[in-house]
């Protein structure tokens, strides 16, 4: 069964209130920009990100020493 039919036999079935609720809805996706690809996020280096703050590397130099 079609997606569209199956919603429209729930909706027929919801009382009055809920499905005043449902078409609420519809008109807000209505309004909604679509979908844009998700961006995923970057790790940065933390280096020069925190100056005074010492990191490993810096401490293994500083170990070697």
């Amino acid at each position: 069964m079609a997606t569209t039919a199956i919603l429209m036999k729930e909706i027929e079935t919801l009382p009055e209130e809920f499905a005043v609720e449902v078409l609420d809805f519809v008109l807000f996706l209505r309004t909604r920009k679509p979908a844009t690809e998700f961006k995923k996020p970057q790790s940065k280096s933390m280096f020069g990100s925190f100056p005074g703050i010492s990191t490993d590397i810096e401490r293994e130099e500083e170990d070697r020493a």
